[in-house]
């Protein structure tokens, strides 16, 4: 009887820890982050004297092999693009034509090679070597930035282009660069293998993939003095140079796009500001049938809204100078895509002038509707609402605001309507007008460089412009009434004293105008001045 009882014990011992062992899952260890390693390089990186056509890297794992054409990238650039494949854990490069004698060449990958199964990307990893004894070691580093928001740019091709007299700085019009490399998501690029030597810099967005700059739509950026590469220099002089990347502008008008883009709606866009652009219709028009013209913040698109269903098509004529003569007759029907049927009925929006539901001191409250509505004025239950444009698109309320007292507005729906037919949802707004425990100031001395007009920006947290104030002398700068937020300033050198940021010219040698940021984010807080005492001085 013992024995049977130890039996079953035993039994339930080893079921009991069946069951716990199925209970634990192995977690396979840390997570790998470690990128793959080269373990042997034919011939040695860093080696002279080459002679051959196929270079071979080896890794410590397997890995992936991606794009390899675009991504990994020769210095100086080849005519044919070499045969690269892989091998198992071998990256096979074969080279279909004979290289310069006596240069140094440096391989960047990329983001060509990943490991197999985490992705991690083999990077910070320059392969180089040289056709002569010698093997050329200097290096220019630096990153991209775009000139105007300062935010880094990928992937443009950074060349260094050889000394050749007056004519270099025509050279990235004229061939491929001498060296090269490509930006990463930070901007950042790294020129290698250089030798000691004076080179124009320049960055280059490639539409058509030539690698020469021939399209008028392509991002540029440069340098306006030769940069020279010196063994006490190199590292220390350019580790933290920085170029300021542009789109050339086409200062020639043009008429871009003519179209009817929505029923009852034509947008006409021009390369520039079009104020001076004649676009009339030579047509007579019924007078159930209106048109009204509606200009875009920057002036260079024109949207014609019109009562929809009048009339057929309808003529108009645009011209500029001798540059623009078009005269287009148009058809009036716009023909939804069957998606576009199915979807909810357009409603046309409404917004207000209010900030945190506050209305600014000296402010009228003001509707904003998202495109022209049919009438002058509007009353709604006690309330009136007068337009403030020709446009009908903004409407102010005749009433006055007291100081103590809270508002609301509420507003059914489909009581406003568009020129296009077009109604509102329903609106809920409550109110109150500011006062100065609700808002705050910011005051600031800015001294500009003698005769230099700058162009001081007020910018939201969320960059939006919120004002702007133009000086070229040593000023007190006041931005007033300001909702409470954190905000940030910068200023435009502004050369061509246009009152706005303008593009560089590479052909003439302008590069673009600069954009300096102020060192601190400035946190208003309600009933706050914000009074900086020390000036900012450039």
């Amino acid at each position: 009887m013992l024995g049977k009882i130890k039996y079953t014990l035993s039994i339930l011992g080893l079921l009991l820890f069946a069951r716990c062992a199925n209970m634990v899952t192995p977690t396979g260890g840390a997570k790998d982050i470690t990128p793959p390693k080269v373990t042997e390089a034919v011939p040695e990186n860093r080696s002279t004297g080459f002679d051959g056509k196929k270079i071979e890297l080896s890794f410590d794992e397997y890995i992936t092999l991606e794009n390899a054409n675009q991504n990994v990238l020769f210095s100086p650039p080849l005519k044919e693009k070499p045969d690269i494949k892989l091998s198992n854990k071998t990256v096979v490069i074969k080279l279909k034509e004979p290289l310069e004698p006596n240069t140094t060449y440096t391989i960047g990958f990329g983001n060509a090679i990943k490991d197999l199964h985490e992705g991690n990307v083999f990077n910070d990893y320059v392969y180089s070597f040289s056709t002569g004894e010698v093997l050329d070691t200097l290096s220019i580093t630096g990153k991209v930035l775009d000139a105007e928001s300062k935010k880094p740019v990928e992937d443009l091709f950074v060349g260094l282009y050889s000394q050749e007299g007056d004519s270099l700085f025509f050279q990235p019009t004229l061939r491929q660069p001498d060296y090269i490399t490509k930006t990463d998501k930070e901007g950042r690029f790294a020129l290698n293998g250089l030798p000691e030597q004076s080179f124009l810099i320049f960055a280059l967005k490639d539409v058509n993939s030539n690698l020469y700059y021939d399209m008028p739509n392509e991002m540029v950026a440069f340098l306006d003095t030769l940069i020279t590469t010196t063994p006490d220099t190199a590292s220390a002089k350019h580790s933290e140079l920085i170029l300021y990347a542009f789109t050339e502008m086409d200062t020639t008008q043009m008429l871009l796009e003519k179209k009817l883009v929505e029923e009852g709606l034509l947008r006409f866009v021009f390369r520039h500001p079009a104020r001076a652009v004649s676009i009339e219709t030579p047509d007579l028009l019924p007078d159930t049938f209106q048109i009204v013209k509606v200009w875009s913040a920057t002036d260079d698109t024109l949207w014609w809204y019109f009562t929809p269903n009048v009339i057929d098509s309808l003529r108009v004529n645009i011209q500029y100078d001798t540059l623009i003569n078009d005269s287009t007759r148009y058809s009036l029907k716009y023909r939804e895509s069957t998606q576009r049927r199915r979807s909810a009925p357009k409603k046309l929006k409404v917004s207000n002038n209010l900030k945190n539901n506050l209305l600014m001191p000296d402010e009228d409250f003001l509707l904003k509707f998202s495109e022209p509505v049919t009438s002058d004025t509007i009353r709604v239950n006690d309330m009136v609402f007068e337009k403030v444009d020709d446009q009908r698109m903004d409407f102010r309320l005749k009433k006055t605001i007291h100081d103590t007292a809270s508002y609301s507005v509420n507003i059914t729906d489909s009581v406003f309507y568009s020129l296009r037919g077009y109604t509102n949802d329903s609106i809920h707004v409550n109110f109150k007008r500011a006062t100065e425990k609700d808002i705050g100031n910011i005051f600031i001395t800015v001294v500009p460089p003698s005769n230099t007009q700058l162009v001081i920006q007020l910018k939201d947290s969320r960059g939006a412009v919120v004002d702007t104030c133009v000086i070229d002398q040593e000023r007190r700068v006041e931005f007033k009434r300001l909702s409470p937020e954190k905000y940030k300033l910068s200023a435009i050198i502004d050369k061509d004293r246009d009152g706005k940021w303008s593009s560089g010219n590479f052909h003439r040698g302008f590069l673009p105008e600069t954009v300096v940021d102020y060192k601190d984010e400035l946190d208003l807080k309600p009933g706050w001045d914000i009074d900086l005492e020390e000036a900012w001085v450039f």
